[in-house]
């Protein structure tokens, strides 16, 4: 697991990165802590709107902001 983690607002299914990133220790325990995007997308689903720490690695390249629903798909 990572040693640092970002701390990522999620609110109204879009995630953005707030600037803090805490060490290892200071997120044991708490329930938004995600290893992937995928992950953060799926306690984002469960959990809802609010603070998750995501491995500081992850965040992709050049991205403010992460959409994390996806539109509906009709089908056909």
């Amino acid at each position: 697991m990572s040693r640092s983690f970002d701390e990522i607002q999620v609110f109204d299914s879009v995630a953005q990165r707030t600037g803090n990133q805490i060490e290892r220790s200071g997120v044991r325990g708490r329930a938004g802590v995600c290893r992937s995007l995928t992950e953060l997308g799926a306690k984002f689903r469960r959990l809802g709107d609010g603070y998750y720490y995501l491995a500081a690695a992850v965040w992709p390249r050049d991205v403010v902001s992460v959409n994390l629903s996806r539109a509906w798909q009709p089908l056909v």
